[in-house]
């Protein structure tokens, strides 16, 4: 079955504007020569695409479903359309991360130390952003890069919409409060203040099954989408937070903050690198493949 791709734009100009004659003046061809089309169109997919018993444009059930398909179509061409504009109009020396923003400051500075940015005259430009945003981003071509936590929705996201990804490390997010001299200790079993991520971060739906799972009793104190401010809050003796523990390493080791982690509220999580597979730009490529050789 051969069908041409004008059959997409017909088919969503005529959802647009439930009428033959006006989808076809929108298409800049006669209204019987749309209709010729149209009915070429229901003879090779062997069904109606439109019930002719109604006055107004009314699709078939199996013609919303082709419907449906268009709408899918014209989505993928302007995303293409989109990275194409973003590749062409970006300076050629510049690489752009979207990070999650936990892994901007510790981990990923530290990370890019190790990338030959002087040898290719590389400039980075770094955001620290929230998933569901840094691939939107991605997938319009806004950025070269997402650096994110891996969850399986993330996963499927980044399957469905042809992302490339390579693990560039894995932590650990464990619970950890800063003694002070009235507080040496907390007791996860007990009421404990929590200070924690904002609803719509990745980290706070890993902490909030945490805390359900283990039916742990606390309340939220602070809330925030920057870890830099949660890790600020717990220094300070505010209460407990999970942190990623390769953000906290220094502090850890100068018993500035206790971990309370028993298995059962450890979390471990793996980090990726994801890049759009249609972003096939010399620079782009090369710092990706330098990402590929670490993790072998």
């Amino acid at each position: 079955m051969n069908l041409e791709i004008r059959w997409a734009l017909d088919l969503i100009t005529l959802d647009q504007e439930r009428s033959i004659s006006k989808a076809a003046e929108k298409r800049y061809i006669s209204q019987s020569a749309f209709s010729r089309r149209l009915q070429h169109l229901e003879e090779t997919v062997g069904f109606n695409i439109i019930d002719r018993n109604t006055k107004e444009v009314s699709f078939t059930e199996l013609g919303k479903i082709l419907l449906t398909t268009a709408h899918s179509l014209q989505s993928q061409l302007n995303d293409s359309m989109h990275l194409i504009y973003e590749i062409k109009h970006t300076k050629e020396n510049t690489i752009k991360f979207a990070v999650a923003h936990s892994l901007v400051n510790r981990f990923f500075a530290h990370y890019l130390r190790f990338v030959p940015i002087e040898e290719h005259g590389i400039k980075f430009e770094i955001m620290a952003t929230n998933i569901g945003e840094g691939l939107q981003l991605l997938k319009e071509g806004k950025i070269d890069f997402l650096v994110s936590y891996s969850s399986k929705t993330v996963k499927q996201k980044a399957q469905s919409e042809s992302l490339a990804a390579v693990k560039i490390g894995e932590t650990e997010i464990i619970p950890v409060f800063a003694p002070t001299e009235n507080r040496q200790t907390y007791d996860l079993n007990k009421d404990f203040p929590l200070l924690t991520y904002s609803k719509n971060a990745y980290l706070r739906h890993l902490v909030d099954q945490v805390i359900e799972n283990n039916s742990l009793n606390c309340h939220i104190l602070y809330e925030t989408d920057n870890a830099e401010n949660l890790k600020q809050l717990v220094l300070q003796g505010a209460g407990v937070a999970w942190l990623p523990r390769i953000t906290i390493t220094e502090e850890l080791e100068q018993k500035k903050l206790i971990e309370l982690s028993t298995s059962q509220v450890v979390v471990t999580q793996n980090i990726f690198i994801y890049k759009n597979k249609l972003n096939n730009h010399e620079l782009t490529n090369l710092v990706f493949e330098h990402f590929k050789q670490k993790e072998q």
